[in-house]
């Protein structure tokens, strides 16, 4: 039987939100029903100011006792500190988790690498560690059920002391699985292959687009954060240029920060990117908020400065919309249907011009036949011509556009 969580929104009165607080509430509800938890009732709890011994004050807590009566968790949309987490579960009975709990929860069913799951319970275990009181908190919170998925029953007995050494064992292994990434990114850049960033809000369709590109078969669906791992694609441009498209996870709205840090290595893909594409679910009513969550991600990671194209999505899932306008405000940009394949070719041409003055290698044989064609590299660029039967061998470094327009001329 699976279990049931209600669900406390919070509003501060006096707080600058970008969000609405029902957007956001339909936010909570897709984490938690990404869970597998189902939802028993659910509220917004407009506050003036936060209590700082249960969040919401005891009368409320006991309130929401009644009201969460039945249900096996109560979910926080704000959240608490372990102090206002332990007395809420004191006064009401019930298992109380907030919103970073929630996240993480998610983050850990979808978590199928090792890397991924390294990251997971190293995410887990930073958030437990300030929360440790003595024998106050148990880590027995993680016996199961919603936000209890990770580090599991190993860990019941394991202290201060222990989860540090755990947390530097975790991020020893990542420190591992970063110098393979490190190594293949050496390789990668040795054979000249670009790499390009798949970026966006999670559910934005950033996997459903590296299938479409790739012929790919990555799980794709509509429940949040399916993709948490990493994966990587290589593709061929016309002109023959290979690059490697690269998903990562999505983004959310005041994605905590520790989490980036646990994520960091994984996110690096995005740092080492040549080129970022931003997948943008245009047909989503609060689609410029979540381009701003995920523009504020990459403030935290230091990439706002690279080449990005913005890739307006779910074009097929808008009746009316003013592409001239959205255009005017985004320049850089494509219109798709990643699922139905519209426009697919509009954002491998914008793609492939990002790309026209990436240098690249080029060993060709160029016949007799063709030798006026040779002009077109300048002999600037010809590092190695070598004569042949009926022709010239040579090696070259030239630009994309060249390339390809060379490459046009020897077929013709």
């Amino acid at each position: 039987m699976r279990e049931s969580a209600y669900i406390v929104n919070i509003k501060l009165e006096h707080a600058k939100e970008r969000w609405p607080v029902k957007d956001s509430a339909d936010e909570i509800r897709e984490l938690v029903l990404s869970t597998g938890c189902g939802i028993k009732g659910e509220e917004i709890c407009r506050l003036r100011k936060i209590n700082p011994h249960s969040f919401v004050g005891e009368g409320k807590v006991e309130d929401l006792a009644l009201k969460a009566k039945g249900s096996d968790v109560i979910i926080f949309s704000h959240d608490l500190s372990a102090v206002q987490q332990q007395n809420i579960e004191d006064t009401a009975g019930i298992k109380t988790i907030d919103r970073t709990q929630l996240i993480l929860d998610v983050f850990a069913r979808h978590a199928g690498s090792s890397e991924g799951k390294l990251q997971v319970e190293l995410a887990q275990l930073n958030y437990l560690l300030p929360r440790l009181k003595g024998k106050g908190i148990m880590l027995s919170r993680l016996g199961g059920g919603i936000g209890t998925r990770g580090p599991g029953e190993k860990k019941l007995e394991i202290d201060r002391r222990r989860i540090r050494k755990r947390i530097e064992k975790l991020k020893e292994e990542l420190g591992d699985v970063k110098k393979r990434r490190l190594s293949l990114r050496k390789k990668r850049k040795q054979n000249e292959i670009p790499l390009i960033a798949l970026v966006g809000y999670t559910n934005a369709g950033k996997t459903t687009l590296l299938n479409t590109l790739t012929d790919s078969a990555q799980i794709s669906s509509g429940s949040m954060f399916t993709t948490l791992d990493p994966v990587s694609r290589l593709y061929v441009l016309p002109g023959r240029q290979r690059i490697v498209f690269s998903d990562t996870v999505g983004f959310l709205n005041d994605l905590p920060h520790h989490l980036i840090d646990s994520f960091r290595a994984t996110l690096e893909e995005i740092n080492e990117a040549d080129l970022i594409l931003h997948v943008l679910d245009i047909s989503h009513h609060l689609a410029a908020q979540r381009k701003d969550a995920v523009y504020s991600v990459l403030n935290d990671l230091g990439v706002h400065d690279k080449k990005i194209i913005t890739v307006f999505n779910k074009i097929d899932k808008t009746e009316e919309l003013d592409r001239d306008a959205v255009l005017f405000r985004n320049p850089d940009s494509v219109f798709i249907s990643a699922l139905r394949g519209i426009g697919i070719d509009s954002l491998i041409e914008k793609i492939k011009e990002s790309f026209s003055f990436y240098e690249s290698w080029l060993n060709v044989f160029v016949p007799d036949s063709k030798m006026s064609a040779l002009e077109m590299l300048g002999e600037d660029n010809i590092i190695e011509k070598r004569s042949g039967p009926g022709g010239v061998y040579i090696r070259a470094r030239v630009p994309l556009n060249i390339r390809e327009n060379f490459c046009q001329k020897l077929k013709s």
